[in-house]
């Protein structure tokens, strides 16, 4: 995905390092040592030495990096709330090179890595812009962990095409939360990370939340200026068809990864799944009423890249196909039919 960071959720599996044999494995050494320093308990404890508002803070360590972070969240009543959230679950924390940006989350381990940009802890500190990229990220990364805390992977529950929608929504979802959440900590001071959501890719989805702010004030506690944030993520087709890009790479290397090859379930997705998406830490669910618009709406639900096109169809049907020794059948009895005591072939058909 092309943007300023990346969202992996319980979807997406850790990468395969493969290190050359003649070469030994070095290891990170930004990476520091997770025995106790990377928990929230921690975070929370050395974030309380933090100044928020000071400008000139200089990070000498990753820790002193996610401190700021934690402690610039916790100025924001939504990103306390979610912060609260992965906490109570016993999340972890790092700084890491991630190469493009964002957030990744191992849910098994309950780890999240944040990215540096290639930058030591004393370069973050120096470049506001930076410096609230990783920020954002924290707070995205907050988002999609409340979100695996609450719904799991859900997505194995629906086929590939319901799947494509759920990353979508929940990709516009993590990212309208961050606009909200750098819009409270505006109002607590802090106009430079504001700034910087403007100047990122996803400002236009700012500006959206703020122009409707500015004619309708009530349309933040109504849930109306989130739910134009969140259709504004869907006018950029580009960042639309990033999102489906990388979905489907892993939808591929999930089915790679299974034991029968069909990790899907059948399960028919609602507007209902749409909305619990949009559920806030206050009970509130910006999305009510609007699920079963956006499955049928094309601007919501539409694939317009024909190369996603193709990698989708290609999907379906490969889930649909019977291989019996690398011959094709639509239809399984057929193939045990065809192939009926060879008791190898037979441990292919799936």
């Amino acid at each position: 995905m092309k943007a300023d960071h990346t969202r992996k959720s319980s979807l997406k599996r850790v990468a395969k390092v493969t290190v050359p044999p003649t070469l030994p494995a070095l290891p990170d050494p930004r990476r520091f040592d997770l025995e106790d320093d990377a928990c929230l308990d921690s975070l929370v404890a050395r974030a309380a030495d933090v100044d928020p508002a000071d400008r000139a803070i200089a990070f000498h360590s990753d820790e002193d990096v996610l401190a700021w972070c934690v402690a610039l969240v916790q100025e924001s009543p939504t990103g306390s709330a979610l912060l609260s959230s992965a906490r109570k679950d016993g999340w972890r924390f790092e700084i890491a090179d991630l190469a493009s940006g964002g957030f990744h989350l191992d849910v098994s381990d309950r780890r999240c890595s944040i990215d540096h940009h290639s930058l030591t802890p004393l370069a973050l500190s120096r470049s506001a812009y930076f410096r609230n990229s990783v920020l954002m990220s924290f707070a995205r990364a907050l988002r999609d962990i409340w979100h695996e805390s609450r719904l799991g992977a859900i997505e194995r529950d629906f086929g590939p095409e319901h799947v494509l929608m759920l990353e979508r929504a929940r990709a516009a979802d993590g990212d309208t939360i961050a606009v909200f959440i750098g819009w409270e900590l505006r109002g607590a001071g802090h106009a430079d990370v504001w700034r910087t959501i403007i100047g990122s890719e996803e400002g236009d989805v700012a500006m959206i939340f703020s122009r409707f702010l500015e004619r309708d004030p009530a349309a933040l506690f109504d849930g109306s200026a989130l739910c134009y944030a969140f259709r504004q993520w869907y006018a950029d087709e580009t960042r639309v068809n990033s999102c489906d890009h990388e979905a489907l790479e892993t939808i591929d290397e999930m089915i790679e990864d299974s034991e029968n090859g069909r990790p899907f379930g059948d399960r028919r997705l609602t507007g209902d799944v749409l909305e619990e998406l949009s559920a806030m830490p206050d009970g509130r669910n910006y999305l009510r009423g609007m699920g079963s618009g956006i499955l049928c709406d094309p601007f919501f639900a539409g694939l317009k890249d024909p190369v996603n096109q193709a990698h989708l169809l290609h999907i379906v049907y490969d889930l649909k196909v019977v291989r019996v020794g690398n011959v094709p059948f639509r239809d399984e009895e057929l193939a045990r039919k065809i192939f009926p005591e060879n008791e190898t072939v037979s441990s292919e058909v799936r």
